[in-house]
């Protein structure tokens, strides 16, 4: 199974429903409230990209995309120290 999975989709939620549950619940709540699913994951914002993650290798069994808006991608950037890097559609 490869990680690059398009994110918010059925096999990116199982994978992220194993490893990291309370964050596919708020990306399900994000989607919900913003009624699409092309939002960011994290807040919802309707100015989301898909990216990879880029800044460390990820086994196969985790999810290494996200949709994220600027804001989400310079907090996990600085905060996290997370480097992405934009999927290509």
């Amino acid at each position: 199974m490869t990680n690059k999975l398009k994110p918010h989709s059925q096999e990116w939620f199982k994978i992220l429903e194993k490893t990291n549950p309370a964050q596919a619940a708020q990306t399900r709540r994000m989607i919900s409230l913003a009624g699409r699913d092309d939002v960011c994951s994290i807040c919802g914002d309707e100015e989301a990209v898909g990216y990879e993650l880029a800044s460390e290798p990820t086994p196969s069994t985790m999810a290494s995309t996200i949709m994220l808006c600027n804001d989400c991608l310079e907090i996990r950037n600085k905060m996290h120290n997370e480097k992405f890097i934009p999927l290509i559609s």
